[in-house]
């Protein structure tokens, strides 16, 4: 039987309820109400919700809790259930990460994705830091692509969708600086597609990285944290691309750790409906700055923050939350700007640096105005504002003294140089050559430090990396 969604709302007692609060009603046809699917448990008044409600045995066991023992808290010795066994890991799956597992499954490696969050693109989407900087080389009058691979690939695809989702569908260069800002969900989509194409490539999300499993200096896989608990994955070959080099950090490696500056990205609405007054300079930004001319983005005042400190962290968000809202209903409160609104704020707070690895070879301002040449070049940054493109070696990806792991992201650099490593083609580039190498490494049986760049090179060019 059949009824209207009238007549379900009557029979419910909730017709005069609906009339009263203006809600309008049309005469859809609604599921009977009083059938559920076989050994369903829900509610059979609400079949529409309740058809998904089944019974199920409990799929984790809970083992010993933490005790207090003279004062102190202990963790009890337990066994981790061994979740996935595979040749590489990647922990970590924004621009770095993702780039990193894909390039890694392309070289053949079997390989394992661990991100926290629901999707893909870190700081790029989750952070909605949108625009896609430093891909280009700036010399004798033109731009040149350095950030290829991977990098120019996702800018090609996502510019296929059109310019409300990217703003630079069609590579600029030579005449123009290639800098496309991307729609967030556009980025995610794709992502999510690039890596359904790799059949060797497992992703799971909601999974917090959370220590190494090691013998000696050897790292040999890592453990995570999620809904199902303390799970490790075995691995061959390790790639920390969590930003902050939180897997260098559990497998005893070294590193200097900075503060920086920390903020929150917020998206403005109904900037197309802007009318500034005639004559009069606006106070306020007047138009949209990504390809759908209705959206801007943008991040508060950056504050100085430790963001390894949960404290430092919290007070940030905080901040920049209550400096957004005045400024918007400053602008609300302004002729021209009455429309305009928050449609949303990023989910990942906007960290441009922590801890920096302790590399074979690290690169800083220092280095590259001596211009050092490298042998063992794998990729570029490219122009980043008062900074000229610079050529990444093999050795900025190689932590020293811990084996089976490399580092790529926004954990690279100097202090005077993660402004451009942490732009979001730079992670790219140094995610892709990551990537490549550990799974050459675990092909070979070799830790990434004796790989042969002859074998690396051969595969950067293979997957069409710039690395002159």
């Amino acid at each position: 039987m059949q009824i209207t969604t009238r007549e379900f709302l009557r029979k419910l007692g909730l017709g005069g309820a609906a009339v009263a609060t203006g809600a309008a009603f049309a005469d859809e046809y609604v599921p009977d109400m009083s059938k559920l699917p076989k050994g369903s448990c829900g509610d059979p008044q609400n079949v529409w919700f309740g058809k998904h409600i089944f019974p199920l045995e409990h799929t984790m066991t809970d083992g010993p809790s933490c005790f207090l023992k003279d004062g102190k808290v202990c963790e009890p010795a337990k066994e981790l259930p061994v979740f996935h066994e595979t040749d590489v890991v990647v922990v970590g799956g924004g621009p770095a990460g993702f780039a990193a597992a894909l390039s890694a499954a392309r070289a053949g490696a079997k390989v394992a994705l661990v991100e926290r969050y629901g999707s893909l693109g870190g700081l790029f989407t989750n952070g909605m830091v949108l625009i896609m900087l430093a891909t280009s080389r700036h010399t004798g009058g033109r731009w040149d692509l350095v950030t290829r691979g991977v990098c120019e690939e996702f800018m090609t695809r996502v510019g296929q969708y059109g310019t409300t989702f990217s703003s630079q569908p069609q590579n600029t260069c030579p005449k123009k600086h290639w800098l496309p800002t991307v729609d967030p969900e556009a980025a995610k989509f794709l992502m999510d597609e690039m890596v359904a194409e790799q059949k060797n490539l497992e992703m799971f999300f909601h999974c917090w990285g959370v220590d190494t499993i090691q013998d000696g200096d050897k790292v040999l896989g890592v453990v995570f944290e999620s809904k199902e608990g303390r799970q490790a994955i075995l691995a061959k070959q390790v790639v920390d691309c969590t930003g902050d080099a939180d897997m260098l950090f559990k497998a005893g490696g070294d590193y200097k750790q900075i503060t920086a500056a920390t903020s929150t990205v917020f998206r403005w609405a109904n900037m197309d409906t802007i009318v500034p007054p005639k004559g009069e300079k606006p106070k306020w930004p007047d138009r949209g700055n990504e390809g759908n001319p209705d959206a801007r983005w943008g991040g508060g005042t950056m504050m100085t923050a430790n963001a390894l400190s949960v404290r430092d962290l919290t007070r940030v968000e905080i901040a920049q939350r209550k400096e957004n809202w005045k400024r918007v209903q400053a602008m609300r409160a302004t002729p021209g700007w009455e429309k305009v609104y928050t449609s949303s704020s990023a989910s990942q707070i906007g960290v441009r640096g922590t801890r920096l690895v302790d590399a074979e070879l690290v690169i800083g301002r220092k280095e590259i105005f001596e211009g050092l040449t490298f042998d063992d070049c794998i990729g570029w940054c490219g122009h980043d504002g008062p900074h000229a493109a610079f050529a990444i070696p093999y050795r900025q990806l190689l932590p020293k003294k811990i084996d089976n792991l490399l580092c790529a992201g926004r954990c690279l650099g100097k202090g005077d140089t993660i402004d451009t490593f942490r732009l979001i083609c730079p992670c790219f580039v140094t995610g892709q050559a990551a990537g490549i190498a550990a799974a050459l490494a675990a092909q070979k049986g070799v830790t990434p430090r004796a790989l042969a760049f002859s074998d690396l090179a051969r595969e950067l060019d293979r997957q069409n990396v710039y690395h002159g």
